[in-house]
């Protein structure tokens, strides 16, 4: 009895125990769940973890939940955002704001003509991190892309609103269009990247294999950029974002003009022989020498008496400004999104009047019609200013600050170093209006057909409108008479895209085909007055007809390509993947037997992970793939055809008084077996990730060849034609890539994510004409040219300096002291081109890299890259040479130049740069030739994201903060403005590159 009610005590008491515990530890929690932007988040998975009990968010963000343990811990998740484990700690608010995950929104990429998931590609497609450079003061999207990516190779640029070069996997042609085609928002973009707002790129993927490349066959032998603009969301409420930064520049390099002590002592010095004693070794001044007894022009020595010492240099050049604003409303409903942005961004260069406005519009669309069809537009406008004439800076560098801009009376000097140098304020003077715009209207609809699952129908119509408007005048060209122009042009490009497609599972299988056929075509007009000799240019150039002189010119063009397209991608469990493509282009400029040609490819890969007997822990995903294709360069338009020219050799008078008859003379030769630049390559790839997903990344090497390269040939000239477009040769071009990808440190304090990219090249020259003229066994090399069988595009072939001649030493005949020391290969005492010169190196680089760096501590990032490109042994090699426009002794005396270096004198024998003038015509074109490594702290930000509850007060969701810095630091070795421009100290049309300071600012209401 007693153990009974015992037990029966125990059993109620625990009952109480457990429920009253329940009880306690059952937790009702609320909370709002948002963005980066602070924008409410739909269908966020919330689970409490180690159970199964959970909810989602509403189209509001809101949730509720209610946890079933003492020490619970909330799981929140959503496709492309970072998972978050957040305890409960007893709160009943619980807000989140999600961050993306950059891995993750990779998943998805665009390849040619839709997307794909990223573990089932079997080419080469890298995905641009665009959040890593949002904080930099980027003008072009292309400024984003540079360095972050590898095998894609951005220029640098050094001039308000210059579009930057863009270079994919090196050089695979000789006279072919070395640029990628670029693709925006599924339409050929044939133009300036810089006319896209930078604000309004959603993402940016590189197709960089044969096989990837292939899907677009012509233009893509040089690589394929995707560009996607942004989108609204469905169900989303309107957002309203507003962005903006300031941004002041200067140069890199601290570089000044000679002044007036400097430059003096620079004649001093080219004038050694007379300007200095003999007995003294040239180091001890003459008395009885002055600058009269140089080859100083008149105004220089006038310049001298009247103690001028003018600073062209800080009068010609301005305080660099960026100013950028950008504003973008979206949202959607159920059945529609859209997003609209304008921008506005104001760039001054750094030499005045170098000015540049940008003015851009977008208004994105997407509307389901019905279920089964959805339509959508992407519109947008671009005017781009670049009015204001500035002057080139072989008219500043060329000027002395012994001489004045103007004369006694305030007016400018024509000519103030008295040579055919014009004074560089004239431009000032000028009046110059130069706009381009450009309208964009791509039009599609998506046709889910009825009845059979997975079947789709998408047209694209694209059309693009571009105008140029350049015109001007000046009251001092044509011999001070007054000169005018209008030069009035526009271009209309128009697309038309058919794909089908069918995506369907069954079972383990997957397949997707894809069937494309359009056509892209171009036509261009152009209308150019000119006249000179005004009477009256007060109406500038809105009067041509005032003037005495007047010409007229026109041209125009057209061309059109057409293409069919079948693509078919299988996968087998997730394990096996396939890929084929068959394209086939035709395009009018080829000749009437060659038009079209037909580019295969084929991929495949095999995720290791996925096999039974693969049971690695460390190893989260293994994917081996590989590829081959081929891929087109066009020619440029009516390559293939014999063009004829009115010029005045083909006028004649028939008889005395007889009016002239206009005759017409054909002007290059036709060549009717032109055919397409054809590049047939393979791609190995290797895809993983590591540790958890800590470490991830891709590994690539690439083989390709490309034959019947586009050459203009040279031809007898009994032909009548000094050359011909024509198809030889064979050109090999290899290399290596890897990009690796970590998180070392993640938790809710601190993170830390880095990104490393690597890439080398090797180009290599198989074959060229086919000749062997001297009879050795061997291909002939075309020396002229610069081309050499077995070596690479960029090999330098040329005389060896070694050091400079000095006073007293015995020097080689031909020669004099100041003068390079070439070195005598053969040893027979003269130095002849034959004999004497030698492969020096080549001017690509052996490789480059980046590395993006991003440490987030509570509501501070931090981010910072760095970028390098080395030479190795003996690449990336550049003359360095004092040359310039100065030639001779007379010119180098009358000449400036920047304090970049100092020249050789019997004062200065240790000097690293020799006399700027020439002494014979072996020394003159011997040259040194210096290495342009860098390594570039390219970007730096430091952003703060205000509190939610803070900024609501003001109604806003989201509120950042930041300063970022750009080109701040660079180690180098190279003498000049840039070593990546290869700009170095010659004087002659060479800018600084800058670096830039900025504040701005992002607010989403």
């Amino acid at each position: 009895m007693t153990k009974k009610l015992l037990f029966r005590t125990f059993r109620a008491a625990l009952t109480i125990l457990l429920t009253s515990g329940c009880l306690w530890a059952q937790t009702t929690v609320t909370g709002k769940i948002s963005d980066e932007n602070g924008q409410p988040v739909p269908g966020v998975n919330i689970i409490e973890k180690g159970t199964t009990t959970g909810t989602s968010s509403n189209t509001e963000g809101h949730y509720t939940t209610t946890t079933l343990s003492e020490n619970a811990v909330l799981i929140f998740s959503f496709v492309g955002y970072v998972t978050q484990e957040v305890p409960v700690n007893n709160r009943n608010t619980i807000d989140i704001q999600l961050s993306p995950d950059t891995k993750q929104l990779g998943e998805i990429v665009v390849v040619g003509y839709g997307t794909q998931q990223k573990k089932d590609l079997t080419g080469s497609i890298a995905s641009a991190d665009l959040a890593a450079f949002k904080e930099s003061p980027n003008v072009s999207i292309l400024q984003s892309l540079k360095g972050s990516l590898p095998g894609l190779t951005i220029g640098q640029t050094n001039q308000a609103g210059q579009e930057a070069a863009i270079n994919i996997r090196g050089t695979s042609t000789l006279n072919g269009n070395t640029n990628p085609l670029i693709i925006v928002d599924g339409i050929i973009f044939n133009g300036r990247l810089s006319d896209i707002n930078p604000s309004d790129v959603a993402s940016a993927d590189v197709l960089k294999d044969p096989s990837s490349k292939a899907v677009y066959g012509s233009q893509a032998a040089n690589g394929v950029i995707l560009i996607t603009t942004k989108t609204g969301k469905v169900g989303q409420k309107p957002s309203i974002t507003y962005s903006g930064s300031y941004a002041a520049s200067s140069p890199t390099i601290r570089a000044r003009l000679l002044d007036r002590d400097a430059y003096l002592q620079k004649v001093r010095d080219i004038e050694y022989l007379d300007a200095y004693t003999e007995a003294s070794g040239y180091t001890e001044k003459n008395p009885d020498w002055d600058f009269s007894n140089s080859e100083m022009w008149s105004v220089q020595l006038a310049g001298i008496a009247a103690q001028n010492n003018i600073d062209w240099w800080g009068s010609l050049t301005q305080p660099a400004l960026i100013t950028n604003h950008s504003l973008e409303i979206s949202g959607g409903s159920d059945k529609a999104s859209y997003f609209l942005a304008g921008g506005y961004t104001n760039e001054k260069g750094y030499i005045k009047n170098d000015n540049y406005k940008r003015y851009t519009l977008r208004l994105n669309l997407d509307t389901q019609v019905a279920d089964f069809l959805t339509v959508g537009s992407n519109l947008s406008g671009t005017i781009s200013d670049f009015s204001g004439d500035s002057p080139t800076m072989a008219r500043i560098t060329g000027t002395t600050p012994l001489v004045s801009p103007t004369d006694e009376n305030g007016e400018y000097v024509i000519n103030p170093v008295g040579d055919l140098n014009l004074n560089p304020f004239l431009a000032y003077t000028n009046d110059n209006y130069e706009v381009q715009s450009r309208l964009v209207a791509n039009l599609y609809a998506v046709l889910q057909v009825p009845g059979i699952s997975g079947l789709s129908y998408r047209l694209n119509f694209g059309n693009n409108l571009k105008f140029f408007k350049d015109y001007g005048s000046s009251i001092y060209d044509a011999g001070r008479t007054g000169a005018a122009y209008k030069n009035d042009a526009n271009q209309y490009e128009q697309t038309l895209d058919n794909i089908v497609n069918f995506s369907r599972s069954f079972g383990k299988h997957k397949l997707d085909l894809t069937a494309v056929y359009g056509y892209n075509t171009g036509r261009y007009d152009r209308t150019a007055a000119t006249g000179s000799n005004f009477t009256d240019l007060d109406l500038s150039y809105n009067n041509l007809g005032l003037a005495a002189i007047q010409t007229i010119t026109s041209s125009a063009w057209k061309e059109a390509l057409l293409y069919q397209v079948m693509s078919a991608a299988y996968n087998f469990d997730g394990k096996y993947l396939l890929k084929g493509t068959l394209r086939r282009d035709g395009y009018s400029g080829f000749s009437k037997k060659h038009k079209t040609a037909v580019f295969p490819s084929i991929g495949f890969g095999w995720v290791v992970s996925e096999e039974g007997f693969f049971d690695v822990p460390a190893i989260r995903f293994l994917k081996i793939r590989g590829s081959y294709g081929e891929n087109g360069n066009k020619a440029e338009r009516y390559s293939s055809l014999a063009r004829i020219v009115t010029a005045d050799g083909s006028k004649y008078v028939f008889g005395d008084g007889g009016s002239t008859a206009i005759g017409r003379s054909i002007n290059t030769l036709a060549n009717n077996d032109l055919r397409w630049e054809r590049t047939r390559g393979i791609n190995i790839g290797l895809d993983f990730e590591l540790f958890g997903n800590k470490l991830d990344g891709n590994i690539e090497y690439y083989n390709s060849n490309t034959t019947d390269l586009l050459w203009s040939q040279a031809l007898p000239e009994t032909s009548g034609f000094s050359e011909v477009l024509t198809n030889l040769g064979k050109i090999n071009n290899k290399g290596f890539e890897f990009m690796l990808h970590s998180t070392p440190v993640s938790n809710r304090i601190i993170s830390w994510d880095v990104a490393v990219n690597f890439s080398s090249n090797r180009n290599k020259i198989v074959r060229l004409l086919n000749e062997d003229l001297d009879g050795d066994g061997n291909e002939d090399d075309l020396i002229s040219s610069g081309l050499f069988i077995g070596k690479s595009i960029g090999t330098l072939y040329n005389y060896q300096a070694s050091g400079i001649w000095n006073v007293g030493e015995e020097v080689m005949t031909g020669f004099l002291p100041g003068s390079y020391r070439v070195v005598d290969q053969d040893g027979d005492g003269k130095i002849s081109p034959d004999n004497d010169r030698v492969f020096l190196g080549r001017s690509e680089p052996a490789f480059q890299f980046g590395v993006q760096n991003a440490l987030t501590f509570n509501r501070f990032t931090l981010r910072f890259f760095v970028s390098a490109i080395q030479g190795g042994k003996n690449g990336y090699l550049s003359a360095n040479h004092p040359t310039g426009n100065l030639g001779t002794k007379g010119n180098a005396t009358n000449s400036n130049w920047f304090d970049f270096y100092q020249m050789w004198s019997p004062r200065t024998p240790d000097a690293k740069y020799p006399n700027p003038w020439v002494v014979s015509s072996v020394s003159s074109s011997a040259r040194a030739f210096y290495q342009r490594n860098f390594v570039r702290l390219q970007d730096v930000s430091l952003a703060y994201n205000f509190d939610n509850n803070l900024i609501s007060k003001i109604g806003a969701r989201h509120l950042k903060l930041y300063i970022s810095a750009k080109n701040p630091l660079t180690l180098t070795k190279w003498d000049g403005w840039d070593p990546e421009t290869g700009q170095g100290i010659t004087s002659t049309n060479a800018y600084p590159v800058m670096k830039s300071y900025s504040l701005g600012l992002e607010l989403t209401f």
